[in-house]
């Protein structure tokens, strides 16, 4: 670079060379943090991906949930409830309060044999084939707001989950 590339100038037009630099170093940082927060939401950040998988466990590991730490607005989200060491010919599942005003129900699968309210709670209800002891359930919902939201799963008369979920608009 020409030594006189670097000093101030006002022809042809004003120019102070140490706000140029700073100037360009402030490009340099917005670059790497644009290219931070692309590779961020490709890794899940701010929806479906590995950062955003989470699975948590009751204390006896009777009752275990995967679920979606982030996503947005509006957009599906998928749960899988894992269920272990059940008795009995029947099992029923809560969810509380927080995920029903929070997000609408898209799918279950398998399909409950009853599903029905109790107080601001959702409790569905399924049959255990003989000699089966573990369950799994599948759902799909959507958040109808965006925030942080706590939701909590449980055995009506047993283990219980609580975890959090950050929608973004």
């Amino acid at each position: 670079m020409n030594p006189d590339e670097e000093q101030s100038r006002s022809y042809p037009f004003e120019e102070d060379m140490r706000w140029q630099r700073r100037e360009w170093r402030l490009q340099k940082v917005g670059v790497v943090m644009l290219f931070l927060i692309v590779i961020a939401g490709a890794c899940g950040l701010f929806s479906k991906g590995f950062l955003s998988e989470q699975q948590v466990s009751s204390g006896d590991r009777q009752l275990q949930v995967e679920y979606e730490r982030f996503g947005r607005q509006l957009s599906t989200m998928n749960m899988a409830i894992r269920l272990q060491q059940l008795e009995g010919e029947r099992f029923t599942l809560r969810i509380d309060r927080g995920a029903i005003d929070n997000f609408q129900l898209q799918t279950v699968q398998p399909q409950p044999l009853i599903a029905r309210s109790k107080g601001h709670d959702l409790l569905l209800t399924w049959a255990l084939p003989a000699q089966q002891h573990n369950a799994s359930i599948w759902l799909t919902w959507q958040p109808l707001g965006f925030g942080h939201f706590h939701s909590t799963v449980s055995l009506e008369h047993g283990a219980t989950v609580a975890f959090s979920q950050l929608i973004y608009p």
